[in-house]
């Protein structure tokens, strides 16, 4: 069976039940150069405070500052009633979370809302905005009201849940542009506007966020990210949809014919990848030959980096929080803290041997990737030492759908966001899928997942690749993003 044939029949075969994906027209993508728009000024992001809970507040102002740095890497964050009023006027944009709808918005905070040029505002306050003719003048009606049940959010062709207790139920005019809708069923409206532009502000009826436990709120956080990256003016966007694949945990233990069989059908379709190698695996419990006097192995990672795929140093040995798998290597997840020997003198020590003992196997990394994605701020800055790019989730973004020009640590941070084919079946390459139509409504976004060489099937790894290629995507290879866009090495 060719190539397009496979990709007809599978694609039929498992989208046929999925609406908003057609199959008549499905042809295999080449692989896509990197695109990250020219970057635009600074962004400041604002927020209400918010009495006794000022913890979350802050957390969230500096989980959303970081995550806008696909935009730039000028970002940063205040209290709306405190912000230096220059930092304001000097903004190219201002986002503001606007947490508090119970208290009025202060004389103050007016005041330096009066002074953004671009103005993104979640949440509350759009009645109060206007009165104070600030924005959102073409618009009717601010009523924070609860939720009706069954309610969903439209946009491009697809249906998200609605997943917060209460929104603004209010109506846009003559001049203002809804870009997304809810569905409701209340006695006054069958639609509420989700998204509005109007003028120099734009209004998300809803929350900003970028946390991996919400996944109720993932498609509404796409079409947001979406309509933030459009009102923007974030240009070149890519041509097609993009997306990217890692092997995960790639080690000792990892069989080396699955290996060869996946890396070489990758290699047959044009797929570059990602290859995260643990140079000196170690489990609990077990002695395990070392990788260096497995020449079967190397063989296939030699050819591996030889024929698409980019090495990723996945930690020196991921361990030793576990007595069947690879555990924790830099942190403590019993107790969710730093190890206790956690220092930047210990990190610099460690990174240097797993370098070395990578170096010394004949391949070369060019990324970075965090056991499990957990360790401390102090671990993070020392790998930046190293490495200009990671590809992994950092504290406290814990969802990401695009790339991020320098993360807190100074480095491009390249996104996962489709999740893992567990072993249990709980998740599988239909749920990956499902995550990349998701994204699909996001220009901007890439989706990008990871499969696990040493138990996925390699029918598994067709069906990824070929079920992303139904989808319309093309491919990025990892190494041209670091080439291209990644911070120099300190």
């Amino acid at each position: 069976m060719n190539r397009l044939t496979f990709a007809l029949v599978f694609s039929t075969a498992l989208f046929c039940g999925i609406p908003g994906i057609s199959v008549a027209a499905v042809k295999p993508s080449s692989t896509a150069p990197p695109i990250l728009p020219h970057g635009v000024g600074s962004i400041l992001v604002l927020v209400d405070r918010l009495p006794g809970k000022e913890e979350f507040v802050e957390a969230r102002a500096e989980q959303v500052a970081i995550a806008l740095r696909y935009f730039t890497t000028q970002t940063s964050w205040e209290y709306v009633d405190s912000a230096p009023p220059e930092k304001v006027e000097s903004a190219f944009a201002v986002v503001y979370l606007g947490f508090n709808g119970k208290d009025p918005l202060s004389l103050e905070s007016l005041a330096r809302l009066r002074l953004a040029h671009r103005l993104v505002v979640s949440r509350y306050h759009l009645a109060k905005l206007r009165e104070a003719r600030i924005a959102f003048r073409n618009t009717q009606g601010g009523r924070d009201i609860a939720v009706p049940q069954n309610t969903t959010l439209r946009y491009k062709g697809q249906s998200f849940p609605a997943g917060l207790p209460d929104f603004v139920a209010f109506e846009a005019r003559r001049h203002a542009h809804i870009l997304a809708n809810y569905d409701v069923t209340t006695p006054a409206n069958s639609t509420l506007p989700y998204i509005v532009r109007d003028g120099h502000a734009l209004f998300v009826n809803g929350d900003i966020s970028f946390y991996a436990g919400d996944e109720a709120l993932r498609g509404a956080m796409l079409t947001a990210c979406d309509a933030i990256s459009t009102f923007l003016g974030a240009k070149p966007l890519p041509k097609r949809p993009l997306a990217m694949l890692r092997l995960e945990d790639v080690s000792a233990l990892t069989p080396p014919a699955r290996l060869d069989a996946i890396v070489r059908y990758l290699s047959a379709e044009h797929v570059p990848y990602g290859l995260a190698l643990i140079p000196k695996v170690r489990v609990k419990g077990r002695v395990i030959p070392p990788l260096q006097d497995n020449r079967e192995l190397l063989n296939v990672l030699h050819w591996a980096e030889g024929h698409g795929a980019t090495i990723i140093l996945h930690g020196l040995n991921h361990c030793c929080s576990s007595i069947d798998a690879e555990g924790y290597e830099f942190w403590d997840a019993d107790h969710r803290a730093p190890l206790a020997n956690d220092s930047a003198e210990w990190m610099r020590s460690t990174v240097r041997e797993a370098e070395s003992a990578a170096t010394a196997l004949g391949v070369h990394p060019l990324l970075w990737e965090t056991p499990h994605y957990a360790a401390s701020p102090a671990d993070y800055a020392v790998v930046s030492e190293f490495f200009g790019t990671a590809w992994e989730l950092r504290a406290p973004v814990g969802w990401l759908p695009w790339v991020l020009r320098r993360d807190q640590y100074g480095a491009l941070l390249l996104p996962e966001n489709l999740g893992y084919v567990s072993l249990d079946g709980t998740k599988t390459v239909y749920d990956q899928l499902e995550r990349a139509k998701e994204l699909l409504v996001c220009r901007s976004c890439i989706a990008a997942g990871f499969l696990h060489p040493s138990t996925i099937p390699i029918d598994d790894v067709h069906k990824y690749v070929e079920g992303l290629h139904a989808l319309g995507y093309s491919f990025v290879d990892p190494a041209q993003l670091v080439h291209k866009y990644a911070a120099p090495n300190r």
